[in-house]
């Protein structure tokens, strides 16, 4: 069973050898308990480090199979993905799948294991192969669930419930990237990300697009790794994003890591009774904050 495993990496040297060194751990560790054996190759995009990611990564895994490749500097996250996936895809009838991992996640010795478990529920549940996401934890707490998928409750106002660890895996409407398996059966149907996105919101757009068409997503049962969800919003990055100038604001969601413009994409081709809302929140955001925040926190 070959995979190839896709990367993109800028400055977490650290993170990245700890996630890749876990990912080849991962697949040892399941090799050992199976017959049908994983053979995994890594494509890992380097956008532009300047810490010595690359170089650690050959002098550590030299006797791995990892493909560095160049990025620009000003790739982000999902065009540095695409940059490594579109190489893979060159010898696209090698692989049975595709794993999407992110730097700062690293799999637990069952990741795989979770991983070919929920694809092979989904064959005999839904009689064709799925995009799998498998759930992350944090690092200091096994209990609080970070990344994996989630079942969408009202799209006109975007609330959505993450899914928790269960007995089974879980169908979901829009699912995370952290540990992301894609059957090439899948990338036939639909391709890889919407070349659209820069940095955000490509895996989400992903797995929509997937139930759109039919094809099942789901989340592990069970935990498959760990990563911590440093996407939130405190009282400190509210006051702070109100002390801004309009100036700083404006460039501040005109840059990539926090472009609007990924988001209200990702709103537009997939909740667009949502999208004048939601274009109005995110003008009133960087025009207004006070405003904004007065009415995000009544909510």
């Amino acid at each position: 069973m070959k995979i190839a495993v896709l990367y993109t990496c800028f400055n977490r040297k650290v993170k990245t050898l700890a996630s890749l060194q876990s990912v080849f751990d991962a697949a040892e560790a399941y090799n050992k308990i199976n017959v049908n054996k994983l053979d995994i190759e890594v494509f890992l995009t380097d956008d532009g480090c300047t810490d010595g990611t690359p170089e650690a990564v050959c002098e550590l895994f030299v006797e791995k199979n990892v493909h560095i490749l160049k990025g620009t500097g000003n790739l982000f996250w999902t065009r540095g993905m695409c940059l490594a996936w579109e190489e893979a895809r060159k010898r696209h009838s090698e692989w049975d799948y595709y794993l999407l991992m992110n730097d700062d996640t690293t799999m637990n010795s069952y990741g795989f294991v979770e991983l070919l478990n929920a694809q092979k529920y989904c064959v005999k549940q839904y009689r064709q192969e799925g995009v799998i996401s498998g759930i992350t934890c944090s690092t200091t707490d096994p209990t609080v669930i970070t990344y994996g998928g989630d079942v969408i409750v009202n799209r006109f106002t975007g609330k959505a419930i993450r899914l928790g660890k269960s007995s089974v895996p879980q169908m979901v409407d829009m699912a995370n990237a952290n540990i992301f398996m894609v059957p090439c059966s899948v990338v036939d149907k639909i391709g890889i990300f919407y070349d659209g996105y820069e940095h955000a919101s490509a895996d989400n757009d992903y797995s929509m697009l997937a139930c759109r068409k039919g094809i099942p997503v789901l989340v592990t049962s069970a935990a498959c790794g760990e990563c911590d969800n440093e996407h939130h919003n405190s009282d400190v990055d509210s006051q702070r994003f109100i002390n801004m100038t309009l100036t700083e604001r404006r460039a501040y969601y005109n840059h990539p890591l926090h472009s609007k413009k990924d988001y209200l994409t990702f709103v537009r081709r997939n909740m667009p009774l949502r999208y004048p809302l939601s274009w109005l929140f995110t003008m009133l955001k960087v025009y207004c904050p006070k405003i904004y925040y007065r009415i995000n926190n009544h909510k």
